[in-house]
């Protein structure tokens, strides 16, 4: 696996993530890697799938939201995190990510969303009927 660290512009704060690709052979598809709430891009799911989605083919993106971890900071006392991002900028960071994805050659990802990026990935799904496959590891729904 070959592993890129990658940083996708926004209105605000950038999103920091890796591009896992597969080291020999043909690429067969992509993954979108969604983390859950107040992760990143480097625990949980999207840090054991890659190893595993690579050595099938895919090219894989795990990337942080705005919403990542609970509060961060970056270069700055300016603070950024889960504790200040709201829904729609999930649903628009994932869309971002989407569109980088599209720019690198992958126009339609299949996407996984863990948790809290499971609930964010349904949105962004329905945005995207060219979306192969949707995958939730312990998605929740939003009440009754």
């Amino acid at each position: 696996m070959r592993t890129e660290l990658i940083s996708i512009p926004t209105d605000t704060i950038p999103l920091d993530g890796a591009l896992h690709l597969p080291d020999g052979g043909p690429i067969v598809g992509a993954v979108l890697l969604f983390h859950g709430n107040t992760m990143n891009f480097y625990v949980g799911a999207p840090r054991f799938l890659p190893p595993t989605l690579t050595a099938m083919g895919y090219a894989c993106l795990a990337f942080n939201r705005r919403g990542h971890d609970i509060l961060s900071i970056r270069d700055s006392r300016n603070a950024e995190g889960a504790a200040l991002q709201s829904t729609q900028e999930g649903i628009d960071d994932n869309g971002l990510a989407a569109q980088w994805m599209k720019h690198r050659g992958f126009p339609a990802p299949v996407v996984i969303g863990h948790s809290n990026g499971g609930m964010l990935a349904v949105p962004h799904v329905v945005a995207h009927p060219e979306t192969p496959a949707l995958i939730l590891l312990s998605a929740h729904g939003r009440g009754p």
